[in-house]
């Protein structure tokens, strides 16, 4: 059930880059959103009203957040998960159009203010993103910011390899709030690049290359052009047109996306394959299914991916196909929500 949350004045609701499935509404006090623009450098903040919506679309559509909420008073939310926003604006056809509105348009942005830091078209993973915002508080004098930054990097990421280097980050940020004086830092541009061309990075402090290798935990996500591609191909996906996003996929398939993030290229597998389904592409969509398959290792993925066959199944009118996918997902672990849908599926045909 949604329900009441209360902040007090200065904590932060979500970081920019994080993960979430809260959505809120303001009750009561203000909230800013803030964020830097790409192109200029320049921050932007936005107050919110009394009454509105936000962490909207990060929850809606699985992206991380791309903003920093604030509590610049005390306030008092109303906080739904997405399944229970999902059935609370079902209810309410007029509110349900308008909010879709908004997130169209915001989609259609997205690929453009995908990340805060931009730089030499490059883009960079969430956990990078999320250490950078605490760097951008650093050079900003901002230390206690800086501080629940970095703490919230090592909740969320701790096995990546420059946790140190967070901890490192939270010690000089302290001392600075009781002299003044911040001691100096490698900045993490210049860590990675280090990691990326080889070299070894020389050690500040307790800055170690302590639990993963920097290849998969912090590799650049890739070129602006795979990402420009799969944004705009999920606009267009989310505004069921279909044959558009298709062709898009295919050129974004048609790149080179080993230095891609592979949540991200798994994503528009997904998407495409549905694209295909509602295209009436049955044979097509089968037969890469089958063969997107083989790579998988990710067992929710795989699911997923299933999930697409059995609907293939369903549409040609295959019941006992269908029924066998839909077993064999039930038979997958880990047990989940999308195990319990599958079992449901069955019980239904």
């Amino acid at each position: 059930m949604p329900a009441e949350r209360r902040f007090a004045q200065g904590s932060i609701i979500y970081f920019d880059h994080e993960k979430g499935d809260s959505i809120y509404i303001l009750k009561s006090g203000r909230v800013d959103l803030s964020y830097v623009q790409p192109e200029s450098g320049e921050k932007i903040t936005k107050t919110l009203s009394q009454g509105e919506f936000f962490g909207l679309k990060s929850a809606i559509i699985n992206h991380t957040r791309d903003e920093v909420a604030e509590a610049v008073t005390d306030t008092l939310t109303i906080e739904f998960k997405t399944a229970e926003f999902e059935s609370y604006v079902s209810q309410n056809v007029e509110l349900l159009k308008r909010l879709l509105r908004v997130l169209s348009n915001q989609l259609r942005n997205l690929g453009i203010k995908v990340n805060n830091y931009l730089g030499n078209n490059v883009l960079y993973p969430p956990n990078i993103g999320l250490f950078k915002i605490g760097e951008y508080y650093l050079n900003n004098k901002e230390y206690k910011q800086s501080v629940r930054v970095y703490e919230r990097y090592i909740q969320q990421y701790p096995q990546t390899n420059i946790v140190e280097e967070a901890k490192y980050r939270i010690e000089i940020s302290q001392e600075a709030i009781k002299t003044g004086f911040l001691k100096e830092f490698k900045p993490i541009d210049q860590i990675i690049e280090g990691e990326l061309a080889g070299a070894d990075a020389a050690p500040l402090n307790a800055v170690v290359d302590t639990k993963d290798s920097m290849v998969n935990a912090h590799s650049k996500l890739g070129i602006k052009e795979i990402m420009d591609k799969y944004y705009k191909a999920q606009s267009f996906f989310n505004g069921e047109d279909y044959a558009s996003a298709e062709k898009i996929f295919q050129e974004m398939f048609a790149l080179e996306l080993s230095s891609a993030n592979p949540d991200m290229v798994n994503n528009a597998k997904l998407m495409y394959f549905n694209s295909l389904v509602e295209l009436k592409k049955f044979n097509e969509c089968s037969q890469e299914i089958t063969e997107f398959i083989k790579t998988l290792k990710d067992p929710p993925a795989i699911k997923k991916t299933l999930f697409i066959l059995s609907d293939i199944y369903k549409n040609l009118g295959n019941t006992e196909g269908e029924k066998s996918i839909l077993q064999k997902i039930t038979m997958m672990p880990p047990i989940d929500e999308l195990s319990k849908k599958a079992k449901e599926r069955m019980t239904n045909l």
